[in-house]
């Protein structure tokens, strides 16, 4: 679970790295990986996801791992 309380980054790409290793021993197809990703969101995280969601338009239905990775780097390593 990522929750947002730590500002560090290694703490943001760590949590990242833990989504991969996941993602390595699952077959998920790559929509799918996105939507685990913001289940896997809680607290201060979780409700700034439903905030970017929002504000910019995005579907879940089409987000992928890749593009989640982008948009949490951008929010959290900027």
């Amino acid at each position: 679970m990522f929750d947002r309380e730590s500002k560090k980054p290694k703490d943001v790409e760590a949590w990242l790295l833990g989504m991969k290793k996941f993602f390595d021993l699952h077959d998920y197809i790559v929509n799918m990986k996105g939507r685990i990703d913001i289940f896997s969101l809680k607290g201060k995280a979780s409700i700034g996801w439903k905030d970017m969601k929002r504000v910019r338009g995005i579907k879940i239905e089409e987000l992928s791992w890749h593009d989640f990775k982008r948009l949490l780097r951008k929010k959290y390593l900027s």
